[in-house]
């Protein structure tokens, strides 16, 4: 009767379980054999009526049983049965909680369930898991690339040049020629350099600037260049200095040099497309050296206010000017290698200038002043010119390689321009220091742009010395 009654009350616990879809993992567990010793005797009616509150879960839970004990039983049989009964429920694998519909105890609650992402953070579960929390994924930074340091030349997004007659074009960009390595600029000066400064001018004229350029811009033959050259030997000076290698001046020009005992300082211009036009110039006067010989060259400057005009930096220039050197020795010069800007832009960069060159030198203009008359030029250059050896502590012997005056366009303070005016400034310069003076320039350059006070194209000075003609 009592195996009965407890089968009953299992079956029945077994048809509310099925109901629920959490008790279904552990249902078969109501299925197992009962243990031998024998349960309390339930009535049947009172089994019925209970509530089964069963939930299963993965967790088994121990402690007492909380099932509520039926009617007392007889006495005889209480003693022995009340026994049995705890350990019916305490063996029971399928945890049971039966309360009496009178009763108003509640079954123990289940645990809230914790998804395993965040047990792995909590530091206070009441689980007896001694599974450890997986370990926390290790992330390895990235390094950061090293920042490149540019050896090489930047790209130069400078304004156009000036409309000078186009150099040609060329099919590639020039590889720099080989080259010995620069020397270090930050070396302290050598001495030695200005030995290099072996320019023997004639009298108080020692050079004066040549284009070889028509009024148009376009560019001169070479009989109309020999003409040119002649005509400046016959005003006295003894050298002509050249900017750049286009309308084939250097050979056009050197030829004439070699022809009447003429001397020529070589240039080599740089604009706005940068350094490497400038290296294919460096590669085609060395060209020409080695072939015409260098006793006809007295003097090679790299560059006419390029930093001035925003076309290179001052360390680009320097670096260049070291190039220019090691090529020339190379190619058999001996000469001085230098560059040019006007006097502020040398002194901002003195330490990196004197550094670099052999002599140095400034285009010095006293009607650019705009403080100073036509009367007064010449001394002006002169201070100038004593201003720019201090740049180099005195070490450096220096040189003006573009001066001169205009004989027209707008007046700049008092500095007034006109014919008479030009030819009283020209005179003075000659004077006071024009045996290290470039007189600037041969011809008008009808070609130029005017200039904010439309002077540039007026410079030409050849009518002041037509009495030596």
């Amino acid at each position: 009767m009592v195996s009965y009654a407890l089968a009953a009350a299992a079956f029945a616990a077994g048809l509310a379980s099925a109901g629920n879809p959490h008790a279904h993992p552990r249902h078969a567990a109501l299925h197992k054999a009962p243990p031998s010793n024998e349960a309390s005797d339930v009535p049947v009616p009172e089994m019925a009526n209970a509530t089964c509150g069963c939930t299963t879960y993965t967790t088994t839970w121990y402690g007492e049983a909380t099932w509520v004990p039926p009617p007392p039983s007889p006495p005889e049989e209480e003693e022995e049965k009340s026994t049995t009964t705890i350990v019916n429920v305490i063996t029971t694998t399928a945890t049971i909680y039966a309360t009496h519909p009178e009763s108003t105890s509640e079954a123990p609650k289940p645990p809230v369930y914790t998804p395993k992402a965040e047990e792995k953070s909590s530091s206070s579960s009441s689980s007896s898991s001694t599974s450890a929390a997986p370990a926390a994924p290790t992330y390895v930074e990235k390094p950061e690339a090293p920042a490149a340091k540019y050896e090489a030349l930047p790209s130069y997004n400078a304004p156009a040049a000036k409309p000078q007659a186009p150099a040609a074009k060329l099919e590639s960009p020039a590889a720099k020629p080989p080259v010995a390595a620069p020397p270090s600029y930050n070396a302290p000066i050598s001495p030695n350099n200005s030995s290099k400064a072996a320019i023997a001018p004639t009298g108080n004229k020692w050079t004066m600037t040549y284009t070889p350029y028509t009024s148009s811009g376009a560019c001169k033959d070479a009989t109309a260049v020999h003409a040119d050259i002649a005509s400046i030997k016959a005003m006295g000076f003894s050298t002509v200095r050249l900017y750049a290698t286009d309308c084939s001046g250097i050979q056009n020009v050197g030829s004439a040099c070699a022809s009447i005992g003429m001397k020529m300082i070589m240039g080599i211009y740089i604009d706005a497309s940068g350094l490497l036009p400038a290296y294919a110039q460096l590669s085609e006067l060395t060209s020409w050296g080695k072939t015409n010989g260098w006793d006809k060259v007295e003097m090679v400057v790299a560059g006419n206010e390029a930093v001035f005009n925003g076309y290179v930096s001052a360390s680009e220039l320097a670096g260049f000017v070291g190039d220019v050197k090691s090529a020339f020795k190379l190619a058999g010069y001996t000469g001085p290698v230098t560059t040019t800007e006007p006097l502020n832009i040398i002194q901002e960069y003195a330490s990196t200038f004197c550094a670099a060159v052999d002599v140095i030198a400034a285009n010095l203009h006293p009607f650019f002043n705009g403080g100073v008359v036509a009367a007064d030029a010449g001394a002006f250059v002169k201070s100038q010119l004593e201003s720019l050896s201090q740049a180099c502590n005195g070490e450096k012997e220096a040189y003006c390689l573009e001066t001169g005056w205009p004989s027209g366009g707008t007046a700049n303070g008092v500095a007034v321009p006109g014919a008479s005016q030009q030819k009283q400034a020209v005179d003075s310069i000659v004077n006071a220091i024009g045996s290290k003076s470039a007189i600037f320039s041969f011809e008008n350059d009808g070609w130029k742009h005017p200039g904010d006070l439309g002077v540039e194209q007026f410079f030409g000075c050849s009518s002041i010395f037509s009495d030596l003609l």
